[in-house]
């Protein structure tokens, strides 16, 4: 760990030194963020290096939405910051941002991890994939094969309840239309190797160990296995588990996200968008993702060694904004199957 504190710090340097932030007007503003301050002290460390900006993070444990409903027009937020497509699409649903404008973001950010009007921006990503173990021959499968009676009585995942599940059929909702993916999940549940529980780590621990053939998770978990956060055995387990290339038959690989925004009563608006726009250089790209060990949004950015190892996966081109607009109905048809029951 301490060659990874080293090499953030490395980059923190390296980010002050070639940053292109348009200058900041504030001596400092607030963030608002979901994820524990310790795991973005990098990048903030680097931003106020190199723009001589104070960033206070404010560490929001409970609901973000809550929060800043609360406060209201006298909240202290500049930027917000949480994990997840249904929290960051929900903050601008509630009116809780503002439109960005800025060339430097529509450039560094792909269209489909955007909001509409430039509401909020994806800062790194995390493809949902098919595990297997290593000795597994295959390859490559569709999101759209794991309904094949072939499965039967060998997939586990985490309850289809959980936002990231839920996300995941509501991106299939979007491709397929209603009835196809009732179908789907139909035969999603005729494969289950056992009812839905657990975390996604669970389901590497379980294929590692035999008792499933294969799994649904983020790479983001399995990544953060291998790096032996979770301990040793976990780190064994997740050495002998492989995230296999997965895709939508018509398109690429569903992801989840982090994202930010500004908010809409944002003290110092300047400010936030150029701290956004920090966010997204290919330093600072690097410096974020590697915390969690996520993939970076911005193309040229370097992606963590374990990451890297992981392998690539090509974004779904479908817009973040129309995944999240199918989740009620996602939630209604896992209801309907019975899915967790």
């Amino acid at each position: 760990m301490a060659t990874a504190r080293t090499a953030i710090g490395l980059l923190a340097v390296l980010a002050a030194l070639t940053c292109a932030c348009a200058p900041v007007r504030a001596d400092e503003l607030t963030l608002y963020s979901t994820r524990e301050a310790n795991l973005i002290e990098p990048v903030v460390a680097a931003f106020t290096a190199a723009t001589g900006t104070k960033v206070n993070t404010v560490f929001v444990e409970d609901s973000l939405v809550k929060r800043l409903t609360s406060e209201g027009d006298n909240s202290p937020a500049d930027v917000l910051l949480t994990i997840g497509l249904d929290k960051t699409t929900q903050l601008a649903a509630r009116g809780l941002t503002q439109t960005t404008a800025s060339p430097a973001l529509d450039q560094a950010v792909p269209a489909n991890l955007r909001g509409s009007n430039g509401q909020w921006i994806a800062l790194a990503i995390r493809p949902r994939a098919v595990f297997a173990r290593k000795d597994d021959p295959l390859a490559a499968i569709t999101y759209e094969e794991l309904a094949d009676p072939r499965w039967r009585g060998k997939l586990c995942m985490r309850p289809a309840a959980h936002q990231n599940n839920v996300a995941l059929i509501a991106a299939y909702l979007a491709h397929h239309g209603t009835d196809a993916t009732q179908s789907w999940l139909v035969g999603l549940k005729a494969n289950l190797a056992r009812k839905p529980a657990g975390k996604d780590n669970d389901v590497v621990r379980e294929i590692a160990e035999g008792r499933c053939g294969i799994g649904i998770g983020n790479t983001v978990a399995l990544a953060q296995l291998r790096d032996g956060r979770e301990g040793n055995d976990f780190r064994i387990w997740a050495d002998a588990v492989k995230a296999v290339p997965t895709a939508f038959a018509d398109g690429g690989s569903h992801v989840n996200l982090t994202g930010a925004a500004i908010a809409r009563h944002a003290p110092h608006p300047a400010a936030a968008r150029a701290f956004l726009e920090f966010l997204v250089t290919p330093e600072a790209q690097t410096i974020f993702s590697t915390a969690e060990l996520e993939h970076p949004v911005l193309a040229t950015a370097k992606r963590a060694p374990i990451v890297e190892e992981i392998g690539s996966f090509a974004a779904d081109a479908l817009p973040i904004d129309e995944i999240a607009a199918h989740q009620a109905a996602a939630i209604a048809l896992i209801r309907k199957a019975g899915f967790d029951e």
